[in-house]
């Protein structure tokens, strides 16, 4: 396997962890402390105490788990298609895949960055991380077109034979 492809997948991989991570910790603030995380200011958290069975409590919860599984799919979605492009030997599969890449990575990259002041800071690093990845995964890719454009160098030719030392004799 190429080394670009394999440093793809391990970057898809670990956008991937990172943004569990990310999810879980933004999880478990809003559904187990009940308080919605809305960034970092002045090196704080900015968070907003949630009185379960509220309006705002059922808001902040449904756009938590809607946001929260669509982002986290696209980065598993990401992952599985590094994976692809790592495993394929199909040019068009190859380019397919890393279309996939490519695609999670700018969607994950356009709804992180209009949140970046709130929830998106969370996943900043991820998102560097996916970008990351779509930039190895082009490197493979180009790499491998331009192995196979290569034809292969011609063979030498065939040496004449040579004259043997001993000389025949013919009766």
């Amino acid at each position: 396997m190429n080394r670009y492809l394999r440093l793809e997948l391990y970057a898809a991989l670990a956008a991937f962890g990172l943004a569990l991570i990310a999810g879980l910790y933004l999880a478990i603030a809003t559904f187990a402390q009940h308080e919605a995380c809305y960034g970092m200011v002045a090196g704080k958290l900015t968070c907003q105490t949630l009185v379960p069975g509220t309006l705002d409590y059922a808001q902040a919860a449904g756009r938590a788990a809607f946001v929260l599984s669509t982002v986290l799919a696209l980065y598993g979605i990401g992952a599985l298609g590094a994976w692809w492009q790592s495993r394929t030997n199909d040019p068009s599969a190859r380019t397919t895949a890393y279309m996939v890449v490519v695609s999670c990575a700018l969607l994950n990259l356009a709804i992180t960055l209009p949140a970046i002041g709130g929830v998106g800071f969370y996943f900043i690093p991820s998102t560097v991380l996916a970008l990351v990845t779509a930039v190895l995964g082009l490197v493979a890719l180009l790499q491998i077109a331009r192995s196979r454009a290569t034809p292969p160098a011609p063979a030498a030719p065939a040496a004449p034979p040579q004259p043997s030392a001993s000389p025949s004799h013919t009766d």
